[in-house]
C-alpha cells in the first residue's frame, strides 16, 4: 500500500522548513516516486520551437527517421532537424496533473475550469492564504491533501536545431537500379526497386523536401516505382527529341510537345517522354490556343557537354570548346561558364586543357570531398570551388564561411585563393 500523510504529518514539514502556513495556500501536494517496477522508462522529453509545437497542436504528423549508423533526425511535413541529447543542470520530475500558483487555494469548481483570468485567481488565492492560519475558536483547519505521483525523472533531453535534408542516400538508392531500356529491365533486381513511400521511410528527410530532390534528379515513377536514367540512356533520348526541331524546321521557341511525345513513343516509353520533356522545357508561347514550349538552353548545354567530357582524360579546351558548340542545336550558345560543376580548366598548360570533373561524383562527407578536391588542384578561386562545396552552406554558414573553416586563405597574383588548410 502506497504510503500517504496527514495534515499533522505536513505540518512538521513545514515547521521543519520554517515556513509559515499563513503563507501557504490550504492545499499541500505530496509528491510520491514509484515503486522501481513501476517506473515509465519510456518516456524522452523533447525541447520544442514554436513551429514544431504548433505542428503537434494541429495534430500533423513527426517522425523520427534513422538506420543504426545514421544520427536520427526529426521530420515534419516540410522540415528536417537534427536531434541531439542534452544534459540538464538539475534532474526534472514528470508529474500528471500538478496545480500550479493560484490554483492550490480554489475550489473544486475553479479547478475543474482553470482558464479562469488571472486577476480572478489571485484574488482567490490571497482568499486561500487568508484561510489557512487559525479558525474562530483557535484550532488549526485541517489542510488539504493531495497525493501526486511521479511519472519519471528526467536527467537528459533531445534538443531539436533546423538542418538540411540528408539526401546523399536517396541517391544511392535509385542508382541501384537505372532505367537503361525496356530491353534491359530482365536485368534489373526487383528487390532494389524503390516505391515514394519505401523512399520516404529510408531518406533523412521530409515529404516536401524529398519531392524537391527527387525533381532535382529527375527521378522518374515508372509502374510506381522510382527510377533514374542511366546516362547514355537519357543521352538517347535526348537526342531523339532535339533531333526533331531539324526534322520539323522548328523555331526553338515554338516546340510542339504533342509532335514531340507522337513522334517518339514507339521508341520510347510514355511516361519518360513526359518525364524528360518536362525536365528539359519550358513553356514559350501560346499560337491558336496551342501551348509550345522551348528547351532549357543551359540545361541542354551543359548535359551535352557532359558526353563530351565523359571520356578519360583531358582535352585540348579550343577543340573541346568547338566540338561542343557543334554538338548543340543550331540557335544554342555554350559558354565556358556552363563548366562550373561539371569540369575543370587549367590555362597555365600549352595548350589549355578541360577535363571532366562533376560535383555529383564527389565524396559526400565534407571533410574528403575538401581533401580531394585539393589533392586535385592545389589553389582555388571562390568562383571556382563554389559548385563543389555550396550544398553545405546553410543561412548560418556560407560558402565563404566554410571556406574559412576548412581551408587557408592567402593572395595569388592580387587574387584571392584557398588551399589545403594544414600542408606540410
Amino acid at each position: 500500500m502506497r504510503e500517504t500523510r496527514s495534515s499533522d504529518d505536513v505540518r512538521k514539514v513545514i515547521k521543519i522548513a520554517k515556513l509559515h502556513e499563513s503563507e501557504l495556500t490550504e492545499t499541500t501536494q505530496v509528491l510520491r516516486f514509484p515503486p522501481a517496477n513501476k517506473q515509465n522508462e519510456n518516456l524522452r522529453l523533447i525541447q520544442l520551437d514554436d513551429y514544431l509545437l504548433k505542428e503537434i497542436e494541429a495534430g500533423n504528423e513527426l517522425v523520427f527517421k534513422g538506420d543504426p549508423d545514421e544520427n536520427v533526425v526529426l521530420c515534419t511535413n516540410s522540415k528536417t532537424y537534427d536531434v541531439k541529447e542534452a544534459e540538464t543542470s538539475n534532474s526534472l520530475l514528470l508529474v500528471p496533473d500538478l496545480l500550479f500558483a493560484a490554483l492550490t487555494g480554489l475550489d473544486e469548481t475553479v479547478q475543474n475550469n482553470s482558464m479562469e483570468d488571472s486577476d480572478s485567481s489571485f484574488d482567490k488565492s490571497n482568499n486561500s492564504l487568508n484561510k489557512s492560519t487559525d479558525s474562530d475558536d483557535g484550532t488549526l483547519l485541517p489542510r488539504k491533501i493531495e497525493h501526486k505521483d511521479i511519472v519519471n525523472t528526467f536527467f537528459t533531453y533531445y534538443e531539436l536545431k533546423p538542418c538540411k535534408p540528408r539526401l546523399s542516400k536517396l541517391r544511392k538508392l535509385l542508382e541501384q537500379s537505372k532505367y537503361q531500356g525496356s530491353e534491359l529491365e530482365y536485368s534489373v533486381d526487383k528487390a532494389k526497386l524503390f516505391t515514394y513511400e519505401a523512399i520516404l521511410d529510408q531518406v533523412q528527410a521530409s515529404r516536401a523536401e524529398l519531392d524537391d530532390e527527387l525533381e532535382k534528379i529527375q527521378a522518374i515513377k515508372i509502374d510506381d516505382h522510382y527510377r533514374i536514367l542511366e546516362f547514355d540512356y537519357e543521352f538517347r533520348v535526348l537526342s531523339y527529341m532535339l533531333d526533331l526541331i531539324e526534322e520539323n524546321s522548328w523555331p526553338l521557341d515554338k516546340i510542339s510537345k504533342d509532335e514531340t511525345l507522337n513522334s517518339l513513343k514507339e521508341l520510347v516509353p510514355l511516361q519518360i517522354l513526359e518525364a524528360m520533356f518536362r525536365f528539359y522545357t519550358v513553356e514559350s508561347l501560346i499560337d491558336d490556343n496551342v501551348q509550345y514550349y522551348k528547351y532549357k538552353e543551359d540545361k541542354v548545354c551543359r548535359f551535352l557537354g557532359r558526353v563530351l567530357l565523359t571520356s578519360a582524360g583531358k582535352f585540348n579546351l579550343v577543340e573541346f570548346m568547338q566540338a561542343w558548340k557543334d554538338s548543340v542545336p543550331e540557335g544554342m550558345t555554350t559558354s565556358e561558364t556552363l563548366l562550373s560543376g561539371i569540369a575543370l580548366t587549367d590555362k597555365s598548360t600549352n595548350p589549355q586543357v578541360v577535363w571532366g570533373f562533376a560535383e555529383s561524383d564527389l565524396p559526400d562527407e565534407i571533410n574528403e570531398r575538401f581533401k580531394l578536391l585539393f589533392q586535385t588542384k592545389a589553389k582555388w578561386t571562390v568562383d571556382e570551388i563554389s559548385p563543389y562545396v555550396e550544398c553545405y552552406a546553410t543561412e548560418k554558414l556560407n560558402v565563404n564561411a566554410l571556406l574559412t573553416k576548412y581551408a587557408r586563405a592567402s593572395t595569388q597574383d592580387g587574387v584571392r585563393v584557398f588551399s589545403a588548410k594544414h600542408t606540410k
